[in-house]
């Protein structure tokens, strides 16, 4: 993604051997457990523009670059830095005009219009700094796993109702069904793994929790019980949308990027993971899953 101009001499010559990122950055953003973060860690911003960050930058803007880069973007300081190039503009106004670089691009095999509405987003808030520890792990690793029921245990009683029923399927669509069942503001299940089967059992931990900030900038912070759901009552947890959620457990978070009209979570967050209508990008790549 980002490279700040070929009169720095990146990426302009045959010679380079272009970045591999089926193989993307591992690192935390931030330590986590009272670590301190690893050198090539993404520090100081959201997660959502971290994991752009170590998905489509660290490869060669590493704290020690390499491939031709002239400079380091793993920090809001980096980001925030005067461009090499642009001295009026920061690394990050520059960096995402490279992005948009048709001619130029950066990365060199392009980025997606998801990860640019990211950063341009961010950008274009202030560039604020990020308050959560979360894993900067990509996404395309993150999301590329087998479907596998990690607690290998089910839900076996079909219909029979239960709060610990159907893990993995679209709560509230399946009670306005079937109308019966208590109405949920927000529902859905969280998961330990990307792709895990309707029915499967979710994490249990009582360290995960969901937590919701919805548009009046309330926060309701939702336990998952022993089947992984989590639910919303709208009677007695009345909520404002959009909302934005994001999932914790103990010190580590995994936030959704974009603010949220729709609480049946499992309805995008199935299985297989969804696209938006007529477009090739994902609206959830796979499950609800704990950091």
């Amino acid at each position: 993604m980002i490279l700040l101009a070929a009169a720095a001499g990146c990426y302009t010559g045959g010679d380079i051997t272009p970045v591999d990122r089926s193989v993307p950055a591992q690192a935390p953003a931030t330590g986590v457990d009272g670590t301190e973060p690893s050198p090539d860690a993404v520090t100081g911003v959201p997660c959502d523009v971290a994991e752009v960050l170590a998905k489509d930058c660290a490869g060669c803007h590493a704290a020690t670059p390499s491939g031709g880069a002239p400079n380091a973007i793993m920090s809001w300081d980096d980001l925030a830095s005067p461009s090499l190039t642009v001295p009026s503009s920061s690394i990050a106004e520059v960096s995402i005009a490279r992005m948009k670089d048709a001619a130029n691009p950066m990365p060199p095999d392009g980025a997606s219009p998801q990860d640019l509405a990211i950063l341009e987003k961010w950008f274009a808030a202030g560039m604020p700094k990020g308050t959560d520890v979360c894993d900067a792990k990509a996404a395309a690793s993150v999301y590329d796993t087998p479907s596998v029921c990690s607690t290998k245990t089910s839900w076996t009683r079909g219909d029979h109702g239960s709060i610990l029923m159907r893990p993995g399927g679209a709560c509230t669509q399946c009670h306005d069904d079937q109308g019966r069942g208590p109405d949920y503001q927000i529902a859905g299940t969280v998961y330990a793994t990307a792709h895990e089967p309707d029915d499967c059992n979710g994490t249990s931990s009582s360290a995960v929790k969901v937590v919701i900030t919805d548009a009046a900038h309330k926060t309701f912070t939702v336990p998952v019980n022993a089947a992984g759901n989590f639910y919303l009552d709208p009677i007695r947890q009345k909520i404002t949308m959009p909302y934005k959620a994001k999932v914790v457990s103990g010190a580590k978070s995994r936030a959704m990027s974009a603010a949220q009209t729709d609480g049946d979570c499992n309805k995008c967050h199935t299985e297989k993971g969804t696209k938006l209508k007529g477009s090739k990008q994902e609206a959830a790549p796979g499950r609800v899953m704990a950091p």
